[in-house]
């Protein structure tokens, strides 16, 4: 009885199916740290909603003070940024608060500095791959 208890929690709290409306307390989901490969470390996110048949992921991303994002761009999806609090820089100027950027797949972007602690609302619409800029 205790574990058919435990299974019936268990399937509660799982994530509900991307064909389902849901909501999230997101004050109650956990920061982690975002590794990907050629990103300087220091990001932090919430992830909101990770639809693994469709490639898409809303999360709420968080930039430290200081934080340089290298100019780069991504072949398999186009991401939407909402900023929340805090400013980004970029070669477009200082980006605050209600600032909406959606960058295309295959278009460069970037660099990203923050000049204060910054926390965006973050979505892709495809599977995520982050390619830095060649310099060259």
């Amino acid at each position: 009885m205790r574990q058919l208890l435990a299974l019936s929690m268990l399937l509660v709290l799982a994530p509900a199916p991307a064909e389902r409306s849901f909501k999230v307390e997101v004050s109650k989901v956990a920061w982690q740290p975002v590794e990907i490969s050629g990103m300087p470390k220091g990001l932090q996110q919430r992830v909101l909603h990770d639809d693994k048949e469709k490639h898409v992921v809303s999360a709420i991303v968080r930039y430290p003070k200081g934080f340089h994002e290298p100019r780069h761009y991504h072949t398999t999806c186009g991401h939407s940024i909402y900023i929340l609090k805090g400013k980004l820089k970029s070669p477009e100027g200082v980006m605050g608060p209600g600032t909406f950027i959606y960058s295309a797949a295959n278009e460069r972007h970037g660099p990203f500095d923050a000049l204060e602690q910054t926390e965006i609302l973050f979505y892709t619409d495809g599977p995520f791959d982050f390619i830095v800029e060649d310099s060259k």
